[in-house]
């Protein structure tokens, strides 16, 4: 089994998103929708307008990973800026949403990274602690699995990854 040793807290993404807040919108809303949805950079990177439920706050993600469709689903507070940024940059129905290199956006995600003291902050970080967050908030794996879009549950089964505050803290509620 795959170990998933990088991640980060929800407190490091905070200020990581607060940095591009202050610099770019739209990198901003990339690492929203990368740590909101969990979503792969190549998935990202292939979003055009139809693709996305605007109603029902869900991204249909399109011959991903494997070939494989799934739904991603986005809060309202990421899903209401990315229609602006749709609308304001008159982005047809037919095309990618952010219209950047791969590169590139392992560069976004480098930069900010960078501007708050954490370094090797990459595109894949944000799912990796997209799926660590889950599962800490009580996920089970093979709802987790389903939406990470994994053949295996063995792949999920790799960010069950628990530190000592976790530990404790589920003890703690645990009933005798």
């Amino acid at each position: 089994m795959k170990r998933i040793n990088d991640y980060l807290e929800k407190e490091a993404i905070n200020k990581i998103l607060e940095a591009a807040k202050v610099c770019n919108d739209r990198d901003w809303l990339i690492i929203k929708v990368l740590w909101g949805g969990g979503i792969r950079a190549s998935e990202l990177l292939a979003i055009t307008p139809a693709d996305i439920e605007w109603k029902n706050n869900v991204v249909n993600v399109i011959n991903g990973k494997g070939g494989k469709d799934r739904r991603i689903y986005l809060k309202t507070e990421t899903m209401q800026p990315l229609r602006e940024y749709v609308l304001e940059n008159n982005i047809k129905d037919d095309m990618p949403i952010f219209s950047i290199k791969r590169r590139q956006l392992y560069n976004i995600c480098k930069k900010y990274g960078e501007i708050v003291g954490i370094k090797k902050v990459h595109p894949h970080l944000f799912r990796h602690s997209f799926a660590i967050n889950l599962i800490r908030q009580d996920w089970d794996v093979r709802r987790l699995q389903i939406l990470l879009g994994h053949a295996g549950i063995q792949t999920t089964a790799g960010y069950l990854r628990f530190n000592d505050k976790d530990i404790k803290e589920m003890y703690e509620k645990t009933v005798f």
